[in-house]
Parts: C-alpha cells; structure tokens; sequence
C-alpha cells in the first residue's frame, strides 16, 4: 500500500514528468582500474514545467541556473530504487555511487546569452559542470544543456546500460514520495578506460 501511495508522486520517465522533463541524455560510465577512480560524464537537455506545472509565480527558484542541480546515479530502474526504498525498514533507500548537488553555478551573461560554471571538490575526485540556458518553452520555467563529469568514483555497481537517472533543483527535497523526485529510466554507455602500456627501458646506444 505505501508504494502504491508513493508511484503517483515518484517521476519515472520524460513522458509522466511532474516537474522536470528530460529531453535528451548521453550517459557514459567508464571504470578504470585504480579504485575510485571511476568517470561519470553526463550530457543532459532538461525542462523545468515548475511546481504548478505551468511556472506561474514560481520565478527563479525554478531557474537550474540560479539555483543549482542534484544529480544521482543508481543501477537499475526507478520503479526498482523506489520499491527498495518504500518496503524497507524506515530511511533504507540504496546507496546511489553519485550523489551531488551542484549549487551555487557561477553565472555568465553575454548579451542575451546566459551560462553558468561550476568545479568542485567530491573527494577523491573533483566535479565539474557547465549548464547553458536555451530558449524558455511557453509555459515552462526554462530549458537547459547540462555537461557535467565527476572523477574519482566507485561506480563498481553499474554494470550494465540500464541506470536510474535523478535530475532534480538542488534546492529541492529529495525525502522518498516527494515530487522533487524526478528520476529517468536510461540507457547508459558503461566501458573501461583506456590502459597505457607501460614503455619499456631503452638502453642507451654505445
């Protein structure tokens, strides 16, 4: 009954999105073979229809641009996460191997031209992101590109092209059942990275 009440609130692709809409996404996992030392980089196109579904009043607290994104990772689907969460003992959500919150952007206007930048440290490795405000649908709260890569991850436990993509405002709630909760069921590109070969000692010539 609990994951009957918390489904409706729960948003698990582009076509039901409550809040955000993803348009587009390009995820790619790379692992390496050091321990934490795995490569998220996600390339994303998302809308923001706001709190009422319109953005009426919402202004820019509904702006990614202003107020930052939270961005999560989990393997499998959304339905599967969320189901884990709501028949578990209390506050039992799975680990996500990514978990962040890119807040603040810094902010570049150039004419009409408005993006934002953001690095930062996730120990052990670093985040970085770069977000590009499109042309505003009608009634909706904006539309934006999202680059974004962290490094020094353990992404161990992504192991195949099905992931659960959250895309949230970093301002937002993310208790279980809230509507913030916008996640994506995706299809990520998961390979190893590239292994130099070692050279070999060259001797010098007599």
């Amino acid at each position: 009954m609990v994951l009957l009440v918390l489904l409706p609130y729960w948003t698990t692709s582009a076509e039901a999105g409550y809040e955000m809409v993803l348009n587009s996404s390009n995820v790619q996992v790379v692992h390496n073979a050091p321990a934490n030392s795995d490569v998220l980089n996600l390339s994303l196109d998302v809308t923001n229809t706001g709190d009422s579904g319109t953005c009426d009043g919402d202004g820019e607290s509904d702006d990614l641009l202003e107020t930052g994104v939270h961005v999560a990772v989990y393997q499998g689907t959304c339905v599967g996460f969320l189901t884990i969460c709501a028949t578990g003992p209390p506050f039992s959500c799975p680990t996500r191997p990514l978990d962040f919150f890119v807040n603040p952007y810094v902010e570049h206007d150039i004419g009409s031209f408005s993006y934002g930048t953001f690095f930062g440290s996730n120990p052990p490795g670093t985040v970085a992101s770069k977000i590009v405000a499109l042309a505003t649908p009608p009634n909706t709260c904006g539309r934006w590109t999202i680059n974004f890569q962290a490094t020094g991850l353990n992404l161990s436990s992504i192991t195949g092209p099905k992931i659960g993509l959250f895309v949230n405002e970093a301002d937002a709630s993310s208790g279980i059942g809230d509507a913030s909760n916008n996640c994506f069921d995706v299809n990520a590109t998961v390979g190893n990275g590239i292994v130099k070969p070692r050279r070999g000692v060259h001797r010098a010539r007599r």
